[in-house]
């Protein structure tokens, strides 16, 4: 049993609190007991498809080539091979340098899902965590453009009650076999 007052657990016999002195009349006071949740029940980390990261370097690729390498060739300043070999390397390099460090940042995400909470972890160039609370996540929703069902990758948002608009929930990008991870996020945060 437990003292109104101050919540000071006491013997079942008891008569006074041995804290606070209170006069107990004997009612068993009960204490909402803490769930335990330090035991990852689903983690999830998104998936670096080299492929899928490669399409937008090739756009740029196409778009300088005919903004740029076109207009040069036609000029008769350069030949095709130095116009559009340049072009190449510098996209090359800039896809080169964004790999290192978006590979990086994917290695470093994590979602861990517990009894009662999501914890969102990154921690590559900027130290970032979030924990949000089940029950405050109002909706999960899972998307995939064309080009992401072409890889099998999607992504995942939890959205909270959050009134901002801003931060109002956690987004996984490029989940690997994202229906499936979908279900198993549901069916944890539905436990």
């Amino acid at each position: 049993m437990y003292c109104e007052k101050c919540g000071t657990k006491l013997e079942d016999s008891a008569s006074f609190c041995t804290k606070c002195g209170a006069s107990i009349k004997g009612e068993v006071v009960k204490t909402k007991e803490k769930v335990e949740d330090k035991e990852v029940q689903l983690n999830v980390k998104p998936t670096y498809k080299i492929g899928y990261m490669v399409l937008p370097y090739l756009f740029t690729y196409a778009i300088f080539a005919v903004c740029l390498g076109f207009p040069l060739l036609v000029s008769g300043l350069f030949s095709a091979i130095n116009v559009f070999g340049a072009i190449f390397i510098v996209v090359a390099l800039l896809f080169g340098i964004s790999y290192i460090f978006t590979k990086k940042q994917y290695d470093n995400y994590s979602y861990d899902f517990y009894k009662t909470k999501v914890i969102y972890r990154d921690s590559f160039l900027n130290v970032s965590e979030k924990e949000v609370k089940y029950k405050y996540i109002r909706e999960v929703t899972m998307r995939q453009t064309i080009i992401q069902r072409i890889f099998n990758i999607g992504n995942i948002v939890l959205f909270t009650n959050a009134e901002t608009g801003v931060g109002n929930g956690i987004c996984i990008v490029n989940v690997q076999n994202v229906q499936e991870i979908y279900k198993k996020i549901k069916s944890t945060i539905d436990a």
